[in-house]
């Protein structure tokens, strides 16, 4: 699992929600806000308030990100 986990601004920018240029603005952002000590916003909430994402599209990416992981089932052998 732990390589596997995709990144909120990866998904957004695979599904064609953004561009490059704006995933590296909303990180920016992110960045900028963490070194002056003002709270926390996630990724999605600030590429909303440039006007980057919807709502909807943000609920469409973290339930993409959240779903469960599907389960493989265990190969059976045929015994002949």
């Amino acid at each position: 699992m732990g390589s596997d986990r995709r990144l909120f601004g990866e998904v957004a920018f695979e599904k064609g929600y953004i561009t490059s240029e704006q995933l590296y603005e909303g990180l920016a952002v992110q960045a900028k806000a963490e070194v002056l000590h003002k709270p926390y916003k996630f990724l999605g909430q600030i590429l909303m308030e440039l006007g980057y994402l919807t709502e909807k599209q943000v609920l469409e990416i973290l339930s993409e990100l959240h779903a469960p992981e599907p389960t493989r089932e265990p190969v059976k052998e045929s015994v002949h």
